[in-house]
This record gives structure tokens, C-alpha cells and sequence, in this order.
């Protein structure tokens, strides 16, 4: 695919639906699904159907195969082999080609291997096997496509609790996505949000993650920075606004908050924009009370210049598997994109050292090792400011 086509399609979104009045959703769904309850219907044989339905037999022949190691190695090869072959132009992927088919033969001398690919070559499907056209449709894997969490992340227990009312029912997902810093033009993932109808659109500010907010907080003397806070995790952000169906919603922290400031830079560049204040700050105004659209971008602006865009993912009742409490609770998390030492160019760096005449740049990333081997700076006079680079931890 070309990469500029593949770029502009990971930034598009949509279609998106008609409109969604999640009150008046919240209120329909709860009186069908009162309506089914109470509705008597015909006895059926509850256990005929699950027999009927149940895919035991597929689960276990699957499990068998991919319990085999030599059986699942050879799956995976055989798929690396297809993959490659579609994109097989480069004499990087020609030596993989080569050196996985050969590995590929010797597998094929065991008698469980044949028996395994005859049954795949039995498959009628003609869909089943990577067509040439497929390859406009495959890329590698990229840093949005990982998930740092290895399961769903809940709230801190201190935050505050929704009502419980009808709209506590109504589950809404999110996505949030951010601009890169190569190219304004084009977005990436960030993380994924499970909400309660219930819950604001402050709740949602506060819960999603953004390396703005990880900025360390600057040490003043006489108006002037001396040097700076390590941070030891996310804090919230000094100003936000949130565009929902053209009304925008401010933080609420100030008489002239964010929102005032956007109206007033839409009328000073003359825009045709037409986007108004709401009466209601994000932080009092629950997710219930808006019509949302799955598959539409709502824009969210913070931290001065730092623009997302959050995203609708479905609408949904709550389920009896879906945790109680907890909420927001995060699905996925993106992983951070951290910069190496400018030094040794094999570690992250960890700090950031401005005004130091011994480095090539300014500021000059470094990691811990690197910045301890150097000393101190030799010159007193000189100006040297050391700034901790935000820490990351997996969940």
C-alpha cells in the first residue's frame, strides 16, 4: 500500500450514525428490556439448545493444533512465508523467504505437518488463503497497533461516584487519538475509554492520557526558571475545551476559561465557524444529556496548542460480565515513543540538558549514565539547566 494513501486512511473516521440521544436511549432500552422480562415466553429445552449451539468440537480440534509447539511454529512460518511473499520485492525479505521456506521443507518431512496442511488444503474457502490483491490491505505492525496494558484499567477510588439512576446503565466507548508530531495532518491512537452515561465529559478529560500533562512543573526565582519538578505521574492540565455538535465546553477554572478564548480566536480570524458556549462547564455536564454520533470526531484542545480528537466507539446497555465499578475504566493504552540518549544511541534518555557548551545540541538528550560519566560542567558560570524526562511505567 502506498504509505501516503495508508497515512490519510488512518486519519479518516466515519461513516458516522445518526444521531444518538443517549437519555432518551438509556430510557427506550430499559423499557424493552422490562417488556421482554415480563413477557412470558415458550418453554424450550434450554440444554438441546446449548448442545445445538456449542462449538466444542471446533474449540477442541484448534486447541489441539496450537498446543502442539511444532504444529503452531509451523502455522506461524507458513504465515510469515505468505505475508512476505506478497510484499516480496526487497532482497531482505528474498534471504527471510528463502530461509523460511527451507525451514519449511524440513517441517514437511513429519507426518503431523502433512496430515495438518492436507487438512488446510481441504478447506473450501476460497477466501481462506492470502490472495495476491491482499497485499493492499496488509502493512506492518506500528506502534498504535500494541497495548501496554495487560488488562482493563480502572479509575482511582477516589473519584467521584456516579448516580445511580437509569443512565448509569448505558455504557459509551471512546477513542482518543492525537496529532503526530511529523506531520499535523495525520492522527494516532492514543487510548480507549469505557464511560458511564452517567459520567461527564470532565471525567473523560481527566481519565485519558497525554504526555502534555506529563511536563515537568518549571522552578521560578525572580521571574526567571532555575530549574524543574521531576514529575511522578500525570497531572491535570491548567485549560481544556471540548467541541460537541458545535457548542463548546470549557473547564469551568476561570472566568475567561478555555472556551471563551476559542470564540474569541474564531471572531478575531473571522471564521464561518459557528460554535457557541455552553451554559455548563465539561465537569457539569454528564455524557446523558448530550446526542452523540459513533464514528464522529469530537475535537478536545489543552495544555495551550496540544489538539485530540475523541472518537465515539459504540453505545451500549450494561452487561452482567461488565464490572460494577471502577468506570471510566481503560481498555488500551498506546505505548510512549521515547527518544534515545544522543550519546550512546542505545538507551532512552532520561534527562534533558540545556545550556551545557560540552554537547552537540541544545537541549541534548542523554540518558543516566551517560550524564554521570560527563561530571559536572567545568565553566561555574555557565548556565546548565537539567530537566527529567517524564517516566513511563507498564501496566
Amino acid at each position: 500500500m502506498n504509505q501516503r494513501i495508508e497515512y490519510v486512511l488512518a486519519s479518516e473516521f466515519g461513516p458516522s450514525s445518526e444521531t444518538v440521544d443517549v437519555m432518551k436511549f438509556s430510557q427506550e432500552a430499559n423499557a424493552i428490556s422490562h417488556s421482554v422480562q415480563s413477557s412470558p415466553g415458550p418453554e424450550v429445552d434450554q440444554a438441546s439448545i446449548a448442545a445445538e449451539c456449542s462449538v466444542a468440537d471446533i474449540q477442541n480440534s484448534l486447541m489441539d493444533v496450537w498446543q502442539n509447539p511444532m504444529l503452531s511454529a509451523y502455522l506461524y512460518r507458513s504465515s510469515d512465508v505468505a505475508i512476505a511473499s506478497l510484499h516480496g520485492s526487497t532482497s531482505k525479505l528474498a534471504k527471510t523467504r528463502k530461509r523460511s521456506a527451507a525451514s519449511s521443507e524440513s517441517q514437511n518431512e513429519l507426518q503431523e505437518v502433512r496430515e495438518l496442511q492436507s487438512k488446510l488444503d481441504a478447506i473450501p474457502l476460497s477466501s481462506w488463503k492470502l490472495q495476491p490483491d491482499a497485499v493492499l490491505f496488509t502493512r506492518p505492525p506500528r506502534n498504535a497497533d500494541y497495548n501496554t496494558l495487560t488488562a482493563v484499567k480502572t479509575s482511582d477510588t477516589d473519584m467521584d461516584a456516579p448516580s445511580a439512576g437509569i443512565d448509569s446503565h448505558v455504557l459509551i466507548t471512546f477513542t482518543t487519538h492525537f496529532k503526530v508530531q511529523w506531520r499535523s495532518s495525520v492522527l494516532s491512537k492514543c487510548s480507549q475509554h469505557v464511560m458511564m452515561a452517567s459520567q461527564t465529559l470532565g471525567d473523560l478529560f481527566e481519565v485519558m492520557p497525554c504526555v502534555s500533562n506529563e511536563l515537568p512543573e518549571e522552578v521560578l526565582e525572580d521571574g526567571k526558571v532555575v530549574s524543574y519538578k521531576e514529575t511522578n505521574g500525570m497531572h491535570g492540565s491548567s485549560g481544556c475545551v471540548i467541541v460537541v455538535n458545535d457548542v463548546a465546553y470549557g473547564d469551568g477554572l476561570n472566568e475567561e476559561d478555555y472556551a471563551d478564548k476559542l470564540i474569541q480566536h474564531l471572531k478575531i480570524t473571522k471564521s464561518t465557524t459557528t460554535i457557541k458556549k455552553s451554559r455548563t462547564s465539561m465537569h457539569d455536564t454528564p455524557l446523558s444529556s448530550l446526542a452523540l454520533q459513533v464514528n464522529k470526531p469530537y475535537w478536545l484542545l489543552h495544555q495551550g496548542n496540544c489538539e485530540h480528537y475523541i472518537v465515539i466507539d459504540q453505545i451500549r446497555l450494561k452487561h452482567s460480565k461488565d464490572p460494577a465499578t471502577g468506570y471510566p475504566l481503560t481498555l488500551y493504552q498506546a505505548p510512549a515513543s521515547l527518544d534515545f540518549c544522543q550519546a550512546c544511541t542505545k538507551i532512552p534518555a532520561v534527562w534533558s540538558v540545556v545550556g551545557d557548551v560540552r554537547l552537540e545540541a541544545s537541549p541534548c538528550l542523554l540518558c543516566d549514565s551517560c550524564w554521570r560519566s560527563m561530571g559536572d560542567p567545568t565553566d561555574e558560570s555557565e548556565e546548565v539547566l537539567v530537566l527529567p524526562l517524564p517516566k513511563y511505567k507498564l501496566w
